[in-house]
């Protein structure tokens, strides 16, 4: 029987929801050797093709361990996360536009209720599980998650519901400020701050280990472009309407700094599609631009990209996250992106670039580079100290 059930979303292609379960099981093994790990998600999944971890079913993992084990939300904006949210990201990206039109809006009582009796639940939320769910004597700890979405809790009953399971838990660190403020507001005052998991990346993943599983192309990407590159992302649904104006600004800032850009995917589940986005972009470059693309979603040949690169340009917060953990600059893409805001708000250094539009970008590109690369060290090593010593706090109730 198992001791500890680490439990996220860590069954759609995500990159960052794939780091969570990886890091978070060779910690647990490095520190706890003796506790036997079980990796769940909503459904039965195998990413390992992008280097993840195979996660089996809530349902089935709960029955698998012992009675008093911990389950640990790994990580990612797990609370207060919908059904309709958590499983509509499990669908196939030609059904969630429907999905989301006709189901969420026209039936979302109805939805929520199918989707989680499918998946075997009763709970209202599928990361804030009841106890009718897991049990009366397991303990639950909440990783550096966020919580972004308990500022859409709003009604007296659901406040006081959320308010009361997650005043029920062991323990409770968030990622940013803003998720601390929203938990306080809904009555749970205990939660202490700490860094993204990911954030220990570079000390869990050794070079060697990136380069020995690192794919050809992204060796090939590297090695051609030597003396440097900026790396882009975006998802479809966030460059929507602004492709030629990040074109323009890409090219721009190429230009300037004489470097080539790298454009990457680092999602490809319903909600969280690069692959379109990139193109587009892409497809729009000046001519003399040189770039090349990476839409595999491999989690360590998206390190190694990163990793290697001259500054990071995306949408995605475990995009940044890497940098921040590799020493590399940054500039975290669109105001209206709070979670990314918000994250930078609360760890980054004060002056690095983030909810940049399209035309800041060239200008935005030079201020985080011009970064001291002592200060982006300096930065990723007390994020690592900071998160490990929430750790070993957390690990005191397994």
């Amino acid at each position: 029987m198992n001791d500890i059930i680490l439990y996220g979303a860590f069954d759609r292609h995500n990159y960052g929801d794939l780091l969570f379960p990886l890091i978070m099981e060779r910690v647990i093994n490095d520190l706890h050797p003796k506790k036997k790990v079980l990796i769940a998600g909503l459904i039965n999944s195998d990413l390992s093709k992008y280097g993840a971890k195979k996660t089996i079913t809530i349902k089935k993992a709960l029955k698998r361990s012992k009675h008093d084990a911990t389950l640990i939300l790994a990580g990612g904006d797990v609370v207060a996360c919908d059904w309709q949210s958590a499983y509509g990201y499990l669908l196939p990206k030609s059904l969630f536009p429907l999905y989301q039109r006709i189901a969420c809006y026209y039936f979302p009582k109805f939805t929520q209720y199918f989707t989680s009796r499918l998946m075997g639940l009763t709970s209202n939320l599928p990361f804030n599980l009841s106890r009718h769910d897991m049990g009366e004597s397991r303990k639950v700890i909440y990783n550096s998650v966020g919580a972004t979405g308990v500022s859409n809790v709003t009604k007296k009953q659901d406040v006081s519901a959320l308010g009361e399971l997650m005043n029920e838990t062991n323990f409770v660190s968030v990622r940013d400020l803003f998720s601390q403020s929203q938990l306080e507001r809904v009555g749970c005052s205990s939660s202490t701050l700490a860094p993204d998991s990911a954030t220990i990346m570079s000390s869990y993943i050794s070079v060697d280990e990136l380069e020995q599983k690192s794919s050809q192309t992204t060796k090939d990407i590297i090695e051609t472009y030597i003396n440097g590159y900026i790396v882009f992302q975006i998802s479809q649904g966030h460059v929507r309407g602004k492709e030629v104006a990040f074109a323009e600004a890409l090219s721009e800032t190429s230009r300037a700094f004489n470097l080539p850009i790298v454009f990457i995917a680092i999602g490809n589940a319903a909600g969280h599609n690069d692959i379109t986005g990139v193109h587009e972009v892409a497809s729009l470059l000046d001519n003399e631009i040189p770039f090349s693309t990476y839409l595999e979603g491999n989690i360590f040949d998206l390190m190694s990209i990163i990793r290697n690169s001259s500054c990071y340009c995306g949408s995605s917060l475990h995009g940044l996250i890497t940098s921040m953990s590799f020493g590399v600059p940054r500039v975290a893409l669109l105001p209206s992106l709070r979670k990314q805001i918000n994250y930078m708000k609360t760890w980054d250094l004060p002056h690095m670039p983030s909810g940049i539009l399209p035309e800041d970008l060239p200008a935005s590109v030079g201020i985080a580079m011009a970064t001291p690369t002592k200060d982006l060290k300096q930065l990723g090593q007390h994020l690592t100290d900071t998160y490990m010593e929430s750790f070993r706090n957390m690990s005191s109730n397994f």
